[in-house]
C-alpha cells in the first residue's frame, strides 16, 4: 500500500504530465498552422518551448507564398 502523501504526489505528477503534453500538442499545432505573426509572438513561442523543457531541433523561415515543408 502506498503512503497517502506519495499517492497524492503521484496523482499531481500525472496531472502535470497530462497538462504538459496538452501544451506541447497545442504549441505544435500553433507553429504548424497559423505560423508566427511577429517577433514578439516568436519570442513567446520559444519561451514556452523552453519552459516545457523541449528540445528545438530545426527552425525554418517560410515565405508567405511558399508551401510548408513536409516532415521527413
Amino acid at each position: 500500500m502506498l503512503n497517502p502523501y506519495l499517492a497524492q504526489r503521484l496523482r499531481e505528477e500525472r496531472v502535470k504530465d497530462a497538462l504538459r503534453k496538452a501544451e506541447q500538442a497545442r504549441l505544435i499545432q500553433a507553429a504548424k498552422g497559423a505560423g508566427v505573426a511577429d517577433q514578439a509572438a516568436l519570442h513567446g513561442l520559444l519561451s514556452r518551448i523552453r519552459d516545457l523543457g523541449l528540445s528545438l531541433i530545426p527552425v525554418h523561415r517560410i515565405e508567405p507564398d511558399l508551401p510548408v515543408p513536409q516532415q521527413r
